[in-house]
């Protein structure tokens, strides 16, 4: 499934409700492999638009 970035109070790569956008999002990530997987691989595809690099 590609990633849906379009409400920020759901994984873009699961769906799952998020408690909010931003923390809730990265305690997501971490609990969840498929979707940490799936947000570093979109995080090396986007890496060069971001001058600086992102963080985590």
């Amino acid at each position: 499934m590609a990633p849906t970035w379009n409400d920020p109070d759901h994984c873009p790569f699961c769906e799952a409700e998020l408690p909010n956008p931003g923390a809730g999002f990265v305690d997501h990530i971490d609990d969840h492999p498929t979707c940490e997987s799936g947000f570093e691989t979109w995080r090396r595809n986007v890496a060069d638009d971001m001058h600086g690099g992102w963080a985590k």
